[in-house]
């Protein structure tokens, strides 16, 4: 039975790591778009950042400063940048909100199913955990009223999220494999309680875990999917709105974000 168990355990967690990745690799289909710069988004501010300064800032919607300076708009002019705050206001926050639930979701089941086998979740999971969402942070950011996009290609997400935050799930996964076993020989050796009823139990209960993480990621996928080329759309948009701003206002050039290639 307990060989039973650990094989159950590898197929598994080797089903959620396929799920993990396959949404992250949909997130982003055929999506040839570059931010050549870092963006916050408050309630009332959008910021283009360089190097961790400021560059550009539109606050309100409405007044548009670069490198501190206020340029003065007519009207006309003034609902350009308004369609351009706008449009990047109802694009980027859901990019970035898509892209941390996604993988907060898939490290949320990691720690389910694990602590679903040890009755706790090994130091090593969490140790490991950080290194995900500290690379996670380098790209989105998001706070209650605070999104943040690190520069990048979005053509290219499938491959942060395939190598890179995918590498660091393995790794986490795998040392928490060998704290569950350690854990489960422990057990063995004490004679904790009823040893079969336990891995029974433990059993049933990734049963359950299984299902759900199946149902919850699965939905995610088809919901990413769809969203995709609506997003490459509403950027290339995004970015025409952008050259007629540029056009207004030349000192702009310098700091072009939404990048088509």
């Amino acid at each position: 039975m307990t060989t039973q168990l650990f094989k159950s355990i590898f197929i598994q967690l080797t089903i959620l790591l396929l799920f993990f990745h396959g949404f992250g690799l949909k997130a982003q289909e055929q999506c040839d778009v570059q931010l050549g710069h870092g963006l916050i988004i408050t309630e009332d501010v959008i910021r283009i950042v360089d190097r961790g300064q400021t560059r550009v800032q539109i606050n309100n919607d409405n007044q548009l400063f670069i490198k501190g300076r206020w340029k003065v708009l007519d009207e006309q002019n003034s609902q350009v940048l308004r369609q351009y705050s706008l449009g990047l206001r109802d694009t980027v926050p859901e990019i970035v909100s898509l892209a941390t639930d996604g993988v907060n979701l898939g490290l949320t089941a990691i720690e389910q199913v694990v602590t679903g086998f040890s009755d706790k979740e090994p130091e090593v999971l969490k140790d490991q955990l950080k290194y995900v969402e500290q690379a996670l942070m380098e790209r989105f950011k998001k706070g209650d009223d605070f999104f943040y996009i690190a520069p990048q290609s979005l053509s290219k997400l499938d491959d942060f999220f395939e190598k890179e935050i995918s590498g660091k799930i393995h790794s986490a996964v795998h040392g928490s494999l060998g704290a569950i076993l350690v854990a489960l020989g422990d057990a063995f050796e004490s004679n904790e309680g009823n040893i079969e009823e336990r891995i029974s139990g433990m059993g049933d209960r990734m049963d359950i875990i299984a299902k759900e993480i199946d149902r919850s990621l699965q939905l995610k996928a088809e919901q990413l999917e769809m969203k995709a080329a609506e997003y490459c759309g509403y950027l290339k948009i995004l970015d025409e709105t952008e050259t007629q701003l540029q056009q207004i206002v030349p000192q702009l050039l310098e700091f072009d974000l939404v990048q088509v290639k």
